[in-house]
């Protein structure tokens, strides 16, 4: 999730700056093997094996709970999201453009990318700044015995009758390689160039090399522009969270615990994107109640208070926009954002709304909806369970009482009583 929000604040990002953007996401859901090469074993069909399902079911059941995820995270859906198996005749022409050119060659176990003969072209390791034993050291790399080279990756893989996806092709039967799934579909939908690229730290000496030798190949045009990479979300003593790593807490284990799901968004701009990120209760809890205060004070604002900003908001505005235009430096911005909410206070003057708003444009957590939800009428349930618990507490019981009170707290609203009866207010944290 840290990877989704991320590219989803460089889009707000770039869309703060005035640019129209195209975005592309991709759900691999054949070709991504366990060893994140050649070898190994598919992992859909890995876990559909494991839980007696098909490969679309996993697929589908999976990408549901994604997607679900980002919503909760307040992530933006991209123009476009494609599935690698609605593509694969868009794989198959890339990699016959591929073999046109002689960058590829036709084995009984696949079709192969020629990396000697990319080698020769001066290319190799451009983004890595690696050699290619460098590149592929740590890797697990299966020499098929019709492979020319070890460092040869498989375009279409051929010949493996227990593969339960398989395709046609003018090779074969098979499956596409992961690596051509990506550049197939970027290549569809954004051209032959795109300009940026985004993934993370552990793309670049393989996956990304290797996206762009083949695209390259394919059409002798450069294929990013940009590549922007970001690190890893990790544990104690710097272990990488991560499926692979056996680590894996999911968001729903947050909301378990009472976290808003726009605190772990909040928690993950607190850091810069090209820096380690090391995950703790404690920090994404600190991270809320920076949360709920901005949450409060959006709540408070005036209808009046938005029509225009206060001219000491100026030089905020400005710091804001220079550390976002400052490599994406989101704790920067952040601290900008919330030093501006505190003079707010300090002056008694709410007029930064319309400021806010355009900060929070970048942050994305939802300012404007709790503004609106703080302005809209009770649900009927809430006041009904107000009033009850009022005549429990009328009643003294104490003991009925206090179990409205949490189930009005599990709702997302507060009762505060008062000497004229009681006050709710809508609840957005466990802090």
């Amino acid at each position: 999730m840290r990877s989704y929000i991320f590219a989803d604040t460089l889009k707000r990002a770039l869309t703060y700056n005035g640019y129209k953007v195209r975005h592309v996401m991709n759900i691999t859901d054949v070709g991504h093997m366990t060893s994140d090469a050649d070898g190994g074993e598919d992992k859909v069909e890995k876990t559909a094996r494991a839980e007696g399902r098909s490969p679309r079911e996993v697929a589908d059941f999976y990408t549901n709970l994604f997607l679900e995820d980002l919503r909760k995270l307040n992530v933006q859906m991209p123009d476009v999201l494609c599935r690698a198996t609605d593509h694969i005749a868009d794989m198959i022409a890339l990699i016959e453009k591929i073999l046109a050119r002689g960058y590829a060659y036709v084995a009984q176990s696949g079709v192969y990318f020629d990396v000697e003969k990319y080698r020769g072209t001066n290319r190799v390791g451009r983004l890595s700044r690696q050699s290619l034993d460098e590149q592929y050291a740590g890797q697990r790399i299966e020499h098929a015995p019709d492979k020319k080279s070890p460092h040869d990756f498989a375009l279409w893989v051929l010949n493996q009758p227990n593969h339960i996806m398989q395709w046609d092709s003018p090779w074969g039967r098979g499956y596409p390689g992961w690596h051509i799934e990506c550049s197939a579909m970027a290549m569809k939908y954004l051209g032959e160039t795109i300009d940026i690229h985004s993934g993370g730290i552990d793309h670049i000496p393989i996956h990304h090399e290797n996206e762009i030798a083949q695209s390259e190949s394919a059409t002798g045009k450069p294929f990013v522009r940009y590549f922007v990479h970001h690190a890893f979300l990790v544990g104690a003593e710097g272990a990488k969270i991560s499926k692979s790593a056996g680590q894996f807490p999911v968001l729903s284990d947050l909301q378990a615990l009472g976290l808003h799901p726009l605190a772990f968004r909040l928690f993950c701009l607190g850091a810069k994107y090209r820096s380690e990120l090391a995950f703790s209760l404690d920090a994404i809890r600190g991270a809320e109640r920076n949360l709920v205060y901005l949450y409060n004070f959006a709540s408070t604002v005036s209808d009046e208070e938005t029509e225009s900003d206060a001219e000491w908001v100026e030089p905020f505005e400005q710091r804001f926009h220079e550390a976002i235009n400052n490599d994406l430096n989101t704790p920067q911005a952040l601290a900008v954002a919330l030093e501006m909410v505190a003079e707010a206070y300090r002056r008694n003057d709410r007029r930064i709304w319309r400021t806010l708003t355009r900060f929070d444009s970048v942050f994305g957590i939802g300012l404007e909806q709790i503004r609106a939800e703080s302005r809209a009428p009770l649900p009927e349930e809430v006041t009904q369970l107000a009033e009850q618990r009022l005549e429990a507490r009328r009643a003294k019981n104490y003991a009925l009482s206090d179990a409205l009170r949490a189930k009005l707290l599990s709702m997302g609203y507060a009762v505060e009583d008062t000497p004229e009866g009681y006050r709710i207010k809508r609840r957005w944290g466990a802090s």
